[in-house]
């Protein structure tokens, strides 16, 4: 749309055609029907509050024994790996305190 080849490497496209570039990337527009499938999200939203959370343990504030991680957890991040890490880290954090708080009983 911007008339500009696909094998033109970027330090080849002159000022003109940058210009029509931002043109037709700023002109974009689309029409959103409606969301895809659960089977089709990347990363769902909702769940626990954070701030029922206490952030070192991962155990609820609320009710005593009770651990969160992962997506039940109301976080949401860019796609990339950031979910990822946030329910491995938040696993580990969990599964570890809950151990200990087992242990303690």
């Amino acid at each position: 749309a911007a008339g500009i080849p696909p094998d033109t490497q970027g330090c080849r496209i002159t000022g003109q055609e940058r210009t029509r570039l931002v043109q037709v990337v700023k002109g974009f527009r689309f029409t959103i029907e409606g969301p895809l499938p659960m089977t089709s999200a990347m990363v769902t939203a909702g769940g626990v509050a954070l701030n029922e959370i206490d952030p070192r343990t991962m155990a609820s504030r609320i009710v005593d024994g009770l651990f969160f991680c992962g997506e039940v957890i109301d976080i949401d991040a860019e796609t990339g790996g950031y979910n990822l890490q946030a329910a491995f880290s938040t696993g580990y954090t969990a599964g570890e305190s809950a151990a200990a708080f087992s242990k303690n009983r």
